[in-house]
């Protein structure tokens, strides 16, 4: 299972959430709403990667989303669960669209 801690370390992230295939919560850092955030992350990531296979046949990795202020990253990892990391730092967007990316390699 991914360190949940180090993940936050690594990257600056304010929240990291690992959760299954189905949106059940198996582990996050602090915050009140972790259940609501892996249920809506399970939601929006399975319907852009229905969205993506439609189109272009192709299975979805990661899903982002960013606002003015702030951007969360979901990654699918190979044992068919996910990560989901929010953050604020916009100027480290890049890196951790690569730090993710990675997490799968």
């Amino acid at each position: 299972m991914i360190n949940l801690d180090k993940v936050k370390q690594d990257t600056g992230a304010t929240i990291a959430i690992l959760m299954d295939e189905n949106g059940k919560l198996l582990d996050s850092t602090t915050t009140d709403y972790a259940e609501n955030f892996a249920l809506m992350a399970e939601t929006a990531f399975s319907m852009c990667n229905d969205l993506l296979n439609d189109l272009k046949n192709s299975d979805l990795q990661q899903l982002i989303a960013k606002s003015d202020e702030h951007y969360f990253i979901i990654n699918k990892l190979k044992s068919n669960s996910f990560l989901l990391i929010t953050s604020s730092d916009l100027s480290k967007l890049g890196l951790l669209i690569k730090y993710m990316s990675s997490l799968n390699k």
